[in-house]
């Protein structure tokens, strides 16, 4: 029987800018390559990341957004905390009429990914978690 695969959790934090969208991508499908996802499944969570932070920095702009990616035998787990006056705009399902031109990000992510979810907390702040788990995680070694 082979030792479980440790829970690895990268705490991060970048400022509400567009170059650092792809940072934050690049870091999390880095890590989201150890488990056993196909290359569909890493486009999917690359596009869920990249639109989830660009929703933010849309909203934040001049303030720091703080993240952790946790990465476990089950899977792959992103959260993106966000300031009080962000809530409105991460708790969205419905697509926009087909002639607005912004509002189609977070419903996207539910399309992506299976679990999508907005946490209030007491402070005020909101918290965005995406969840996406291995297929198989009995097959999830690291490659």
């Amino acid at each position: 029987m082979t030792d479980p695969m440790p829970v690895t959790r990268l705490s991060f934090s970048f400022p509400a800018e567009p170059a650092s969208i792809g940072e934050v991508r690049r870091l999390v499908v880095t890590e989201a390559r150890t488990l056993a996802f196909d290359e569909m499944e890493l486009d999917d969570i690359a596009l869920a990341v990249s639109e989830a932070f660009t929703n933010l920095v849309q909203h934040a702009p001049g303030h720091r957004i703080r993240g952790v990616c946790e990465v476990s035998r089950n899977g792959l787990e992103v959260r993106f905390e966000a300031e009080p006056t962000l809530s409105p705009y991460i708790d969205k399902r419905q697509l926009p009429p087909g002639t607005a031109h912004s509002g189609r990000g977070i419903p996207l992510l539910h399309m992506l990914l299976p679990t999508v979810e907005v946490r209030e907390r007491a402070d005020g702040t909101s918290e965005l978690r995406l969840v996406k788990p291995v297929s198989h995680p009995e097959e999830g070694t690291p490659r």
